[in-house]
């Protein structure tokens, strides 16, 4: 009986490490021949406070990560975001309804983190609705290859804005909004995702299509 247990038990698990590698998610190449120019984008940016909750296009979350920090040079692993020395410290970090992910700008496919919908922890009062994806940017500060914390949290935070422009100006590209925010709970996130001492979450950017 107990040894019928115990084949249970590892067949469980054996299948649990398969769905788990079952539930990246593999996004499409990015369309390159989309959106408004980049001086267009610009002169219609803006920070919004309201959200439509119209889940985001597969396509559209595509060319939007790899937008904020995807590869742009294979060859050489350059990110569509500059960094400090080229330290590619930037981890996004997508919050949607079905888990938390993480972008592989490698192999462009999202890891998934935690299961389960957990966008509340960004909002201020439980009746708030909640935009479709929310990025999360997270430094990890230990990818500087010299400089003392207070200056590796500086570059961290340049580069953080930079990744977070790119998003910006995407949305707008194609119609989409955004809102850049510093204020969020950072001790829950940093346990919600097991986050380091070396990890620092920035910035999170709640994003929609444009609300009617």
């Amino acid at each position: 009986m107990k040894k019928g247990i115990l084949i249970c038990w590892i067949f469980a698990l054996i299948t649990n490490l398969f769905a788990q590698n079952k539930e990246s998610i593999v996004l499409n190449p990015p369309s390159k021949d989309r959106g408004k120019t980049v001086i267009n984008a610009l002169s219609q940016r803006a920070s919004v406070r309201e959200f439509d909750t119209t889940r985001i296009s597969h396509q559209d979350m595509s060319d939007l990560l790899w937008a904020a920090n995807g590869i742009n040079r294979p060859e050489t692993g350059m990110r569509t975001a500059s960094s400090a020395m080229n330290s590619q410290d930037i981890d996004i970090f997508i919050f949607i309804e079905n888990g938390i992910y993480i972008y592989n700008a490698q192999q462009h496919i999202l890891e998934l983190v935690v299961n389960g919908d957990n966008r509340k922890i960004f909002s201020r009062q439980e009746t708030d609705s909640h935009p479709p994806l929310i990025c999360l940017l997270v430094s990890d500060i230990s990818r500087f290859s010299r400089g003392e914390n207070t200056q590796k949290l500086e570059w961290a935070a340049i580069d953080a804005g930079i990744v977070a422009q790119n998003i910006l100006l995407f949305c707008t590209s194609i119609d989409m909004v955004g809102r850049p925010r510093a204020g969020m709970n950072k001790k829950i996130i940093k346990v919600l995702l097991s986050l380091n001492e070396t990890q620092y979450p920035l910035l999170n950017i709640p994003i929609s299509y444009k609300k009617d």
